[in-house]
């Protein structure tokens, strides 16, 4: 992967948590929540990533946010690199970086009005408040709404609005980056489309970035350029949209495209393989395959090594030993 014009570059990242097998036991256990990720994302497009809960998604997403410190690698957002900035660089970057998180009911303060929410970032850099509030005002009828909602309260709204109200509130800063952690599962089916077409407009409109944080294959495939699969902390697979869904090369991938219903059994591949053993079973070495024990095709070598990233074809990546004949 190169990272010449990417706006988010990761390289070899790393980061562990410790915690305690049992309540009050010494005995303590290390999770490898991201383990040597290495991503480029390119301006104007829009990224999907992808896993099973506990892949590490939600903490990487955090670490592009400054919320989570990583423990080794390198991050390049927008050109400033993320994992030794400063105070002031850090200040920058966010104000380049929006988030949109998944239950906008939490992430929106009950006490202050839509007004107060949206206005908030602005003052806080330094915004005069009579001009923060006509920015807000504009943002709320770029996520069509009509300004009256500017003195109503979140729980005065629906979840679809409560989420439209919390993408004008990252809008308002005019990023050039928005990561987007779940933002439709917490809605109803028949709010998440329209969530999602405003977002894609906004996308177009402002030539924004997203990295989408989901679990939901179902939505990521008809919104995003390209797709990044994550499993256990680690990059399994990376490719075009159509290159995923339709050529997909590493098996976790498979099955997770197989797990998507569709109403024509025609269009579903034909993959009989399933996995055995749960998500949170790792190898007994870290140096194996992280899929190993729950891979139908795991061989001698997937316990032994791990497997290294292939460019099986131009801009489609893989890390299986499976491909290595297909280069």
């Amino acid at each position: 992967m190169s990272e010449h014009n990417a706006i988010i570059s990761i390289r070899n990242l790393n980061k562990q948590f410790v915690l305690s097998k049992r309540l009050f036991s010494r005995k303590k256990s290390v999770v490898n929540a991201v383990h040597d990720f290495s991503m480029d994302v390119y301006e104007g497009e829009v990224v999907g990533l992808i896993g099973e809960s506990g892949s590490g998604k939600t903490t990487l997403a955090r670490i592009l946010l400054g919320l989570t410190e990583a423990d080794e690698g390198s991050i390049r957002i927008d050109g400033t690199e993320l994992t030794n900035a400063g105070r002031k660089q850090l200040r920058e970057i966010r104000s380049r970086c929006a988030v949109v998180f998944q239950d906008p009911a939490a992430n929106l303060n009950p006490r202050q009005t839509v007004e107060s929410s949206i206005t908030r970032p602005l003052v806080i850099t330094g915004v005069p408040r009579r001009e923060a509030k006509r920015k807000a005002a504009e943002a709320l009828r770029e996520v069509q709404m009509d300004e009256s909602y500017l003195f109503s309260y979140p729980h005065q709204l629906s979840g679809g609005q409560q989420q439209r109200i919390a993408i004008a509130r990252a809008l308002v800063m005019r990023p050039k980056i928005m990561i987007l952690d779940e933002p439709t599962s917490a809605l109803d089916i028949s709010v998440q489309a329209q969530v999602l077409n405003l977002l894609l407009d906004l996308q177009e409109e402002y030539s924004l970035t997203y990295l989408i944080v989901t679990h939901d294959l179902s939505v990521i495939r008809y919104v995003s350029d390209r797709i990044a699969v994550m499993y256990m902390g680690r990059l399994v697979e990376y490719g075009t949209t159509e290159d995923i869904i339709n050529n997909s090369l590493h098996p976790y991938t498979k099955i997770l495209i197989n797990s998507v219903p569709v109403l024509d059994p025609e269009h579903r591949n034909n993959e009989k393989a399933m996995f055995s053993g749960e998500p949170g079973e790792t190898p007994e070495k870290l140096a194996a395959c992280r899929l190993a024990q729950r891979c139908p095709y795991a061989m001698q070598q997937c316990f032994e090594g791990t497997p290294p990233m292939q460019e099986v074809t131009p801009g489609h990546f893989a890390e299986c030993f499976l491909l290595s004949d297909r280069r």
